[in-house]
């Protein structure tokens, strides 16, 4: 492009249209270095606009006319006419007219940028001569310079002179009116308005545009040009008047718009111009408002592309063009970001090449830009879901080509201030979980925060997959990277749940741990049996039962790790289990179970003393202790512990043991074997106003199992006792009853028999009555009437044979045949069993 006036030379073709002086004959073709047809094209389409009349006084001649291509010829050139009169006339006393033609091929006018501006000054204003013969001349023809054009505009108004652009690029006809009583300037100034308004369409535009100085009534079907006024359908443009209304094309009216926000933007029309002039691209025979508009955004192809993106559009390929034209380095914050964000759309969206243009673009500001837009989403949910998407594009697409964007930007985005710890943790997790992502600062940062280690440890142990791996990679840096006293408490619980630690973890630790999530007991048992470590029970154990009301499952999951089954080698996890299953009514098996699975004295030792640790100073768990060691199998191991923990909690523990016992044998509840209780808790059962029964039933019931010795006088012995203290009390007439259905009737005979030859009154007969009374012992009534029965047969005959000795010798012969019917008649009132 010219900028001064330096000159092209270029060779222009050249024709004249007209009449020999004073000949009678019709206008042809005089002289051309061109075919007569092709000269011909051009002539006859600039002489359409007419010829001056004397209603025109604006139209005096000369006039010019700048062509592109015709309907005839449609190869774009860059061809101008000009209409004189020299005074001549024809063999008519007509006007002879002449239409002078000059033809420059488009590649040189277009290389050299021709305006008609130029043309004007260099063929029309002082044309040169044309040659003697039919060959084309060079010319020399100089640039016009942008600010020239520029200054027209301004002087024009930009507004008018882009709304008459606009509705040529819309295919309209415009005519250029004079302002009611204002003359129009000269005709080279024309030019110049001409040339003003088609220099802000895009330079090919003159491919297709044709324009006049001025046109008369005629038809005519050139695009720009000056009249006295508008025909119909064509748009007058009132020179110094008011802009033009817009285009009906859509796209002319959007290029419209796109002029006057460049020059809104940069307030400078020459920079219009000058990009106008020299953008390249290829001519076209019709108005092509789509590429001109394309055109024109390139001009200002950042803001413009910018401004799509913000309003929900944008092309890839705009942005592609805008990146190689403007480097990341060289764009401000605001485009930068803008760009970005839409490479990160294109690309989630299944765009590959886009997040590869990311990376190759990719600078130190880029992750402070991008969180930058994350965290301005709005709420918390989808500023989360636009970091996922972020960091999910630069893991699957830009980590290839730009290595370590991916922890660029996942620490600027961690490591944010405006970040919540919640925000942070999930997404710490979340890049964990889906990508098997993390960093060093992610790390450092659930080590030291708490709130965000623990939001990430939710996370964790809330997935169904609940892989441990991050958790032992978070201990090891934990032990590698701080002391114990500053690792948060749930990371030191973690240690000793994984088997990295055996100890430095507190019962609050564990209670961190499995407090981050709800359900987080049952939880964290599932993982310490998976894990094998059943020990960690005991440091769970104060947060289990605070819980316990609330969380459901928990009683089962200590039941599966501590299993009942198994052996028991830790006496310090088996109370543990015993104790809460029998709290939370858990297990599968009544009492103290895992106590009976206890062998070795130390294990015996540790499970007292944990029971004592946990029931001290908490009545409600002594209750369920008493409770659940009664409950079960009244073993060894149990009333060792009950010895053991009434020693160690006389005041706490005894009355309560003492009540279950009460409740138990007064037959509330599962009857308790009397004869297991210890000699010190019948001591101290018998204290009890309502016990007092307590010691000869268990007396009796002791003596009567007795089988190195006859039991019958021991067993008189202690009925005497209890007899006198009154009335023989129930239940020991019921373990009398008991033992009398046993042993048969003739036993309880013995112990009458017995107790009659002990004290006089016959208190053996007072037995039998106490028996009987009521309804308590009808079998036994019934066994010892068919024993009184046979006793009565058989001392009845035993009479009988008596008094027959004492009669005479004489006695009746039938007598001894009576005998074995009397012998039947015992048999029938025999039982199966007599001793």
């Amino acid at each position: 492009m010219n900028e001064g006036l330096g000159e092209e030379r270029l060779t222009a073709h050249w024709a004249v249209l007209g009449k020999h002086p004073g000949q009678t004959m019709g206008y042809e073709v005089l002289r051309s270095s061109l075919p007569d047809d092709r000269a011909s094209t051009y002539l006859w389409k600039a002489s359409a606009t007419g010829a001056p009349g004397d209603r025109d006084p604006e139209g005096e001649l000369p006039w010019r006319v700048f062509l592109g291509g015709t309907d005839t010829h449609p190869e774009p050139v860059c061809a101008s006419v000009e209409t004189t009169w020299d005074g001549s006339t024809d063999g008519t006393g007509a006007p002879s007219y002449a239409w002078r033609l000059t033809l420059l091929e488009w590649a040189e006018a277009g290389r050299a940028v021709l305006t008609w501006s130029g043309i004007d000054r260099a063929l029309l204003s002082d044309p040169p001569a044309l040659p003697g013969d039919a060959v084309p001349m060079t010319v020399a023809v100089p640039g016009t310079p942008p600010a020239e054009l520029a200054e027209v505009i301004d002087q024009l108004g930009f507004d008018w002179a882009a709304g008459v652009a606009a509705l040529l690029l819309g295919n309209r006809q415009v005519a250029i009116t004079p302002s009611p009583g204002k003359a129009l300037p000269d005709v080279s100034d024309r030019v110049r308005v001409l040339d003003a308004v088609c220099s802000l369409l895009p330079y090919e535009c003159r491919a297709w545009l044709s324009a006049a100085t001025w046109t008369g009534p005629s038809q005519h079907d050139l695009r720009l040009f000056f009249a006295s006024a508008a025909r119909t359908g064509q748009v007058p443009a009132v020179l110094g008047g008011n802009p033009p209304g817009e285009p009906r094309d859509e796209t002319a009216r959007a290029y419209l718009h796109g002029l006057r926000r460049l020059r809104a933007k940069t307030g400078d029309t020459t920079e219009i111009v000058t990009y106008l002039l020299t953008a390249a691209a290829e001519p076209a025979t019709a108005p092509r408002p789509g590429a001109a508009l394309r055109t024109l955004r390139e001009a200002d192809l950042i803001d413009v592309v910018v401004e799509e993106i913000r309003s929900g559009g944008g092309e890839f390929g705009d942005v592609r063009r805008v990146l190689e034209r403007y480097p990341a380095a060289s764009l401000d914050e605001r485009r930068l970001a803008t760009l970005t964000r839409f490479l990160v759309r294109s690309a989630h969206g299944g765009n590959a090449v886009a997040g590869s243009l990311l990376g190759e673009h990719w600078s130190e500001r880029t992750p402070s830009l991008l969180v930058r837009e994350v965290l301005g989403a709005g709420s918390p949910t989808l500023s989360f879901e636009d970091a996922k998407r972020y960091l999910g594009v630069v893991h699957n697409t830009v980590e290839a080509c730009r290595p370590g964007s991916f922890d660029e930007l996942f620490n600027t985005l961690v490591e944010a201030p405006e970040a919540t710890h919640e925000w942070t943790g999930t997404l710490i997790y979340m890049a964990d979980n889906e990508w098997g992502r993390n960093t060093d600062g992610a790390d450092r940062l659930l080590v030291r925060e708490s709130a965000i280690g623990k939001t990430w440890l939710r996370c964790l142990l809330n997935h169904e997959d609940r892989s441990l791996a991050p958790l032992h990679r978070l201990v090891q840096r934990a032990r590698d990277d701080m002391a114990a006293d500053v690792t948060p408490g749930w990371l030191r619980f973690a240690a000793v749940l994984l088997g990295e630690s055996l100890d430095l973890a507190t019962a609050t630790d564990a209670a961190e741990f499995a407090g981050a999530v709800e359900g987080g007991g049952r939880i964290t048992l599932e993982i310490a049996r998976a894990q094998r470590r059943p020990e960690v029970l005991g440091l769970m154990w104060p947060r289990l039962w605070r819980v316990a009301r609330t969380e459901r499952g928990l009683g089962e999951a200590v039941e599966q790790l501590v299993p009942v089954g198994e052996p028991q080698t830790s006496g310090i996890v088996a109370a543990d289990a015993d104790l809460f299953c029998a709290a939370v009514r858990g297990g599968a098996t009544a009492g103290m179970p895992r106590l009976e699975r206890l062998t070795a004295e130390e294990a015996l030792h540790d499970y007292v003393s944990v029971l004592i640790r946990r029931i001290e100073s908490d009545g409600e768990l002594r209750r369920v202790a008493v409770e659940a060691l009664l409950g079960g199998e009244l073993s060894g191991n149990t009333w060792w512990a009950i010895e053991e923990l009434s020693r160690a909690l006389p005041d706490s523990l005894l009355p309560q043991l003492c009540e279950e016992l009460h409740r138990r044998l007064t037959g509330r509840g599962r009857p308790l074997n009397d004869l297991e209780v210890p000699e010190y808790l019948m001591e101290e059962l018998e204290k009890r106003y309502d016990l007092g029964w307590l010691r000869p039933v268990r007396d009796f019931r002791k003596a009567a199992q007795d089988q190195g010795r006859a039991p019958y006088q021991e067993l008189a012995r202690i009925v005497l006792e209890a007899h006198e203290q009154g009335r023989l009390p129930a239940p020991l007439l019921d373990a009398i009853a008991a033992w009398t259905l046993e042993v048969g009737a003739d036993g309880l005979e013995r112990v009458a028999w017995h107790m009659d030859g002990l004290v006089a009154g016959f208190p053996g007969l007072e037995l039998y009555a106490a028996v009987a009374r009521g309804d308590r012992h009808g079998e036994l009534r019934d066994q010892l009437m068919n024993h009184s029965e046979i006793q009565r047969a058989r001392h009845e005959w035993i009479l009988t044979e008596l008094r027959g000795r004492q009669d005479s010798s004489d006695a009746a012969p039938g007598t001894a045949t009576e005998r074995p019917g009397v012998l039947r008649k015992m048999s029938r009132h025999l039982p199966g069993r007599s001793r």
